[in-house]
């Protein structure tokens, strides 16, 4: 697999990919930084994409924010018996943390956690080139007119209302996922 270092653009040839990590690090020869290289981003698209890491078989990445552990938790076992990678985050600061370093396919995100809110996660993520485009789905047991007005302005791909978790989480999470 070819992909370019994210520091530099220096082109670099992976020999071995293990095909389930999204994000792997590796010491750039060029810039002597150890990176992280996120093999969906930063692969160099050829005509030669037989070992490219979207098309090989892997297991989807998605973080789970919330800092009621209860909620975690219910959010967390749906979404492994259904064989995804989940990651989770107790407070906002972690959660953004986690998106930078991991990259997953989708982030849940709730919206009132301490150190950080969902919002300002939302925002920092909204700003950031390489993770900007995560699909995010907000988790909430209220929602109001003018903060979903702002939550789709501000580009969000849905909503799991917490109540109803159980019935819909893993619909919206495909739903997400599918584009």
């Amino acid at each position: 697999m070819v992909v370019k270092c994210p520091n530099c653009k220096n082109v670099i040839r992976l020999r071995e990919v293990d095909g389930q990590s999204r994000v792997i690090k590796y010491l750039c020869s060029n810039c002597q930084e150890v990176v992280r290289i996120d093999l969906l981003q930063d692969e160099v698209k050829s005509s030669s994409t037989a070992d490219s890491f979207e098309k090989t078989e892997h297991r989807k990445k998605i973080l789970v924010a919330d800092d009621t552990a209860t909620v975690r938790k219910v959010a967390a076992g749906l979404l492994a018996a259904a064989g995804y990678d989940v990651l989770e985050a107790e407070d906002g600061r972690q959660a953004l943390e986690l998106v930078q370093k991991e990259h997953p396919d989708l982030i849940l995100l709730d919206l009132l956690m301490p150190k950080m809110t969902g919002f300002d996660v939302l925002r920092e993520i909204k700003k950031a080139a390489r993770i900007k485009a995560t699909p995010i789905l907000i988790m909430s047991g209220v929602f109001k007119k003018d903060v979903l007005d702002f939550l789709q302005a501000s580009g969000v791909t849905g909503f799991v209302d917490k109540d109803q978790i159980k019935d819909s989480l893993l619909f919206r999470v495909q739903q997400a996922l599918s584009g």
